[in-house]
């Protein structure tokens, strides 16, 4: 069976199309990870310096008279206080968020040279498609390698926000307004 030239484009772009919707995929799901473990961090923080609050208040209990309920309060604030230390000490939600946005930040370059493969894949030979499409591939892996792939969590999100929310997907003419008014098609 023989495959013409225009069969083999139509077989590479729907395989470049769907490797840019695994990127996007990918992409938004970094970002949705590295969200969820900000908004966790940022709950760990607040209710350690929360428990720490309501610790002290069993010295001020001392002082002010002894107030047995405070102390009790106290008591437990602190316990729960150093608890919540134990199991954050090695958990460091802020530097996995930063993972996750470092690893986005790559991709994002990816999903845009798979738009240029695509945007240009008419006017380019099969063997400079094809240098330029491994090229990509070849990125794409030592992104993998290097960072930690994204949670359920994340990919759920993402998929969410891509297909109900159209993250990522500008409306007719949306993107052509945040251009300068000079460079704005008539």
């Amino acid at each position: 069976m023989d495959i013409t030239e225009n069969d083999y484009k139509t077989d590479v772009k729907h395989q470049l199309v769907e490797a840019h919707a695994r990127v996007v995929y990918t992409y938004t799901a970094h970002h949705k990870d590295a969200d969820y473990l900000i908004a966790k961090d940022n709950v760990l923080r607040i209710s350690q310096i929360i428990l720490t609050a309501i610790s002290a208040s069993g010295f001020f209990a001392t002082i002010i008279g002894n107030q047995a309920y405070l102390c009790i309060i106290a008591g437990l604030a602190a316990a729960v206080s150093l608890g919540l230390n134990l199991y954050t000490k090695d958990f460091k939600p802020h530097l996995d968020a930063q993972e996750h946005k470092s690893a986005a930040d790559e991709l994002w370059l990816v999903r845009e040279q798979y738009i240029s493969l695509i945007t240009d894949l008419n006017v380019l030979d099969n063997a400079e498609i094809i240098k330029r499409r491994e090229a990509i591939q070849n990125l794409i892996s030592d992104i993998n390698k290097r960072y930690k792939g994204t949670s359920r969590r994340g990919y759920k999100k993402a998929q969410k926000a891509l297909k109900k929310e159209e993250e990522q997907f500008f409306n007719e003419g949306e993107a052509e307004q945040m251009l300068p008014a000079h460079l704005r098609k008539e």
